[in-house]
């Protein structure tokens, strides 16, 4: 795939494929820790909104290890890289298609039950660190992917995205709650972000093409 670049453009792809490795790292190492306690304190509070951020992060881990192999691999055979980034895809565009699978299972469950969110202080303050953390993470994996040509990276950072926006929407409907008693509005928050998901797995998928 790179056998025809010049030595100056084949130090700048290092250069770049260094910078994606640091992304996709620090998105392993936050997520790991971050995403087991959201989807802890969701179930025990019963918030789909921050299970639903917990369950982002962990598909986003999955992604992001998938990329980590990726972009090491390019490092060693550049030649490769093609083949290694429609795997990655793949694995990422899953990830986001089991994030959408369950929220819309989960929502509409809980919708049914009727059961009520929790706001416990580590409910929020899980939301708050995700939303903090996983917004930079997210608009720095996008911008890279699109100079990287790399749809992997992209819908990586629609998972990054994906679990932002999920904290802003669990802070939103858990304020609602409390203000209002919108019990419901936690599990139509979820609701879109499974969508929002479903789409960009939809996205993120690897095209066969189409023979001449």
């Amino acid at each position: 795939m790179l056998a025809d670049q010049s030595p100056d453009s084949r130090l700048v792809r290092l250069r770049l494929v260094t910078k994606a490795l640091w992304l996709v790292s620090s998105s392993v190492a936050f997520g790991v820790l971050s995403g087991a306690v959201s989807v802890i304190a969701g179930l025990r509070g019963h918030s789909l909104g921050v299970f639903a951020i917990g369950l982002g992060v962990l598909a986003d881990v999955t992604g992001s290890a998938a990329l980590i192999w990726r972009f090491r691999a390019e490092r060693r055979q550049p030649v490769q890289s093609g083949a290694q980034e429609a795997r990655a895809a793949i694995i990422v565009a899953f990830a986001l298609a089991v994030v959408s699978a369950v929220l819309a299972v989960e929502s509409v469950a809980a919708l049914a039950g009727g059961s009520r969110p929790g706001t416990s202080n580590i409910t929020l303050m899980a939301a708050g660190i995700s939303l903090a953390v996983l917004t930079p993470l997210a608009y720095a994996k996008r911008r890279l992917g699109r100079q990287m040509a790399s749809r992997a990276l992209q819908g990586d950072g629609a998972l990054s995205g994906i679990g932002a926006a999920t904290s802003l929407l669990a802070l939103t409907a858990l304020a609602l709650y409390d203000a209002l008693g919108w019990w419901w509005g936690d599990r139509i928050a979820a609701l879109i972000v499974a969508a929002i998901a479903a789409a960009e797995a939809w996205h993120t998928a690897p095209r066969r093409r189409s023979p001449d």
